[in-house]
């Protein structure tokens, strides 16, 4: 906003309403259909919080007459809105099928249910955080939406803590999700302990088929960031004999920043290869 400033003066005043009334509503929050959203709270049996859930519906639903992909999405109060409103856009300008979108709240504090491993007073919660969504979530959501029930027609989207706790369902909850969207993964946690799991695992899970998809920002700490991340993607990209793989580097943008142009291309990446 502040670089309009110098663009209000010498302005009328009905004029400078006008460009601020124009530049409030540009900014303002990106809403989904309300029609086609639906929203409850479930208690968690692993770990006692409440989980505000939304659940985004395609526009064409069919509730005896389908099975969607299901895409659950960590930071869901951030960007519910915006994931669904790009699986419209992005399944319509593909000719495919949508999916069913399903927004995950805060129950613990996120760095307690993002978190695998406990360093902190605030951390490693993310076990119980995983048992949550397979043994409640999940069943709930495909005993009631029409969605494909099977590993395949399931994605995990999160970023930062998020794509950290992605990472972590990919080693230990491999068998609930077959599609990841990780973006700007904080794989940095607790001396990489993501690679370590992923590496006891690895046996188990690489010759599974899956997508994953992974993001960053260039602007992002090199170090404690992108070091990390680059060493996740060529061990995949090394181990995993049915990955459908895919890394994007957004020039010039930071942590932040990158979010938004990774999700739109991590959901193109997912629709058209899915």
């Amino acid at each position: 906003m502040k670089n309009y400033i110098g663009v209000l003066k010498g302005m009328s005043t009905i004029a400078k309403i006008m460009v601020l009334f124009l530049l409030v509503s540009s900014c303002e929050k990106e809403v989904f259909d309300p029609s086609l959203t639906h929203e409850f709270t479930i208690q968690s049996n692993s770990n006692g919080a409440n989980y505000n859930i939304k659940v985004g519906l395609p526009a064409n639903y069919n509730p005896g007459g389908g099975n969607y992909a299901s895409i659950y999405v960590l930071d869901g109060e951030q960007i519910f809105d915006f994931v669904s409103n790009k699986c419209e856009e992005i399944s319509t300008k593909l000719a495919l099928a949508n999916a069913v979108v399903i927004s995950i709240g805060y129950g613990k504090d996120r760095s307690i249910d993002y978190t695998p491993t406990a360093v902190s007073s605030v951390t490693g919660g993310g076990p119980q955080f995983l048992d949550f969504i397979e043994k409640q979530l999940i069943p709930l959501i495909e005993e009631n939406i029409s969605v494909d029930t099977s590993r395949s027609g399931r994605v995990i989207l999160g970023h930062s803590y998020g794509g950290l706790f992605g990472a972590y369902a990919f080693s230990m909850g491999n068998k609930l999700f077959g599609n990841y969207i990780l973006l700007s993964p904080s794989l940095w946690f607790d001396n990489l302990i993501a690679l370590q799991f992923e590496k006891d695992k690895r046996v188990e899970n690489k010759n599974k088929e899956q997508l994953v998809f992974l993001g960053i920002g260039e602007a992002e700490n090199a170090g404690r960031m992108q070091a990390p991340f680059e060493a996740f993607y060529q061990i995949l990209r090394d181990n995993y004999t049915g990955i459908r793989l895919q890394k994007n580097v957004e020039a010039n943008l930071a942590h932040m920043g990158s979010q938004h142009p990774n999700i739109i291309k991590g959901l193109n990446y997912y629709f058209e290869n899915r």
